[in-house]
């Protein structure tokens, strides 16, 4: 079997999406089964494959950096048809080439398989999304061209669903439970370089939907019931110079870390250096694959009430959940994980089991090729 991936962004700025392209490949590599990747932007260094890569160059638009060139299509066109692709998988649902290559995957009569990690505020809005659905009934037909939908989450599934009656599918993200794996904590900071001090970690892109602005606020207030606590902030994104600008004038940059982007190789290690990793989105998280990572890795988990952090929580089995963008909820629930040590290790325990068992990649992969393999519906 033979798959195209589609993927807008291929880099680290598209986060979990270009993240799951990346690891679906490795592991259907695994599985005999030959990939090659379609992108209109790609950085070797921060999403490495050994597929080949096919970068379709033209001018972005300055908002979400979609290719906007009039012959992208046709480009895309070319290299499908001249692939000898069994599957055109198309990841977003909400950007430009995955759409068109569901298209041209149907023009041409090959199975059409759409991922869609997307959820938007007010997600549970099924009036307001429907209405504005049918406002733009281009994107309708676009949609109705997959000949199955997968959604990583059952938010997203219910999403997605305002917008096409395409069935859909939940295949969750998956982690790599031999790459990420309980590392001891003390081996964790000597490789990071850090100290023995309690630490707070958030891995992810550094924009507004992140909640970052919450977190900073949040460990204003810890730092009044520990002083010596750290946060250290790891990724890229624009909002770096408004963060750091801000911690400096809430008095805690001293407290406070940011360490730019973090390869691949040292994520299990900072992962499991933390005594805590926060992820404290404000919306728009349809799952968050840094969770999985983070639970795989050992760590506890602090997440919000937003999208598929919830599912992935367990709605607080996993790891303790919290009200988005509130600074003193947070706030609080970093201080009460950081000073019991037996709650933390309970979410250590629960969660690493819960991963192994229903997110690891190798078994996450056979999901998706049964899908592969499914009769066409057209």
């Amino acid at each position: 079997m033979k798959v195209a991936m589609v993927v807008e962004w291929f880099d680290a700025r598209a986060g979990g999406v270009a993240v799951h392209v990346r690891q679906l490949t490795e592991f259907l590599l695994k599985n005999g089964v030959d990939v090659e990747i379609i992108s209109s932007s790609w950085k070797r260094n921060e999403m490495p494959v050994d597929v080949p890569v096919h970068v379709i160059k033209g001018p972005k638009d300055p908002f979400f950096r979609l290719n906007i060139s009039p012959w992208a299509s046709r480009e895309m066109k070319e290299i499908i048809e001249k692939g000898g692709f069994d599957v055109v998988h198309a990841h977003h649902a909400f950007s430009r080439m995955p759409l068109s290559a569901l298209s041209i995957a149907d023009e041409l009569g090959i199975k059409g398989i759409l991922t869609t990690h997307t959820v938007s505020f007010m997600p549970d809005y099924e009036y307001l999304w429907s209405a504005l659905s049918y406002g733009y009934p281009v994107y309708r037909i676009m949609l109705s061209k997959a000949d199955e939908i997968i959604a990583v989450s059952e938010s997203a599934k219910r999403f997605i669903s305002y917008f096409t009656d395409v069935p859909v599918t939940v295949i969750p993200n998956g982690v790599d439970t031999s790459r990420f794996r309980a590392m001891d904590k003390v081996e964790a900071r000597k490789i990071m370089g850090f100290g023995d001090e309690p630490f707070f970690l958030y891995v992810g892109r550094l924009v507004s939907k992140k909640g970052l602005f919450t977190l900073i606020l949040a460990f204003r207030e810890v730092l009044r019931e520990i002083p010596e606590a750290r946060l250290r902030i790891a990724g890229k994104g624009k909002l770096k110079a408004v963060l750091k600008s801000m911690s400096k004038a809430l008095g805690i940059d001293e407290n406070l870390e940011f360490l730019g982007y973090v390869p691949d190789k040292k994520l299990n290690a900072l992962f499991s250096s933390a005594d805590i990793f926060v992820l404290p989105s404000s919306f728009g998280e349809s799952f968050g694959i840094v969770i999985l990572e983070a639970m795989a890795s050992g760590t506890a988990v602090i997440g919000t009430e937003v999208g598929g952090i919830q599912e992935i929580l367990g709605n607080g089995k996993y790891g303790m959940l919290v009200p988005p963008s509130e600074p003193s909820e947070l706030a609080k629930a970093m201080v009460d994980l950081m000073k019991d040590a037996g709650k933390r290790e309970d979410f250590e325990r629960r969660a690493l089991r819960r991963v192994r068992k229903e997110y690891d990649w190798r078994s996450v992969v056979k999901r998706v090729m049964k899908a592969y393999e499914k009769p066409d519906v057209h």
